[in-house]
């Protein structure tokens, strides 16, 4: 699986009411995905939509995904409908990881990445081999591959699907 876009960079503890706020709560309770994506990164980059292409990457510091997991899925699920193609960082909450696997969704830690790009760069990151290429600057990076099982469920679309298909 290989990921491609543009990358906006964001600093350490990004976390999920950073993503959607949760002035936007209802809309998140409601699944109003399309809603929640309208208010992305609304308190941290007002002009974050505007610059906003469908496959852009959201490359963020230490610690994504901080606070309460009430508010998880809003901000996976804003991201998805958004077209953002993937959020990599310095390092992340699990649960809230684990969340975003199960909604088919790729976040994944590359130590490092913070120091490998700056916002308008366009990457290439293959998570089966775990080579990250900044196509801008031209230089690589190695990361630990994403496991088998963490693809499977992206490429079946989320984890129920995907737990599906292997018992049909």
């Amino acid at each position: 699986m290989i990921v491609q876009g543009r990358a906006w960079k964001y600093g350490d503890n990004l976390g999920a009411t950073d993503i959607v706020s949760a002035d936007y709560d209802k809309l998140g309770m409601s699944h109003d995905w399309d809603g929640c994506a309208k208010h992305l990164l609304e308190n941290v980059d007002p002009e974050f939509l505007q610059k906003l292409v469908p496959g852009d990457i959201i490359v963020a510091g230490s610690r994504l995904g901080t606070g309460h997991a009430h508010y998880y899925t809003s901000a996976i699920m804003a991201c998805k409908y958004a077209g953002i193609a993937a959020l990599f960082c310095e390092s992340v909450n699990a649960l809230f990881q684990r969340a975003a696997i199960d909604q088919g969704y790729p976040i994944w830690p590359l130590p490092g990445i913070g120091d490998f790009v700056n916002d308008g760069d366009r990457l290439r990151i293959d998570l089966a081999s775990g080579e990250a290429q900044n196509e801008t600057t031209g230089e690589s990076r190695r990361f630990q591959p994403v496991p088998q099982l963490v693809r499977d469920i992206l490429a079946a679309g989320n984890a129920l699907d995907w737990a599906l298909a292997r018992v049909a």
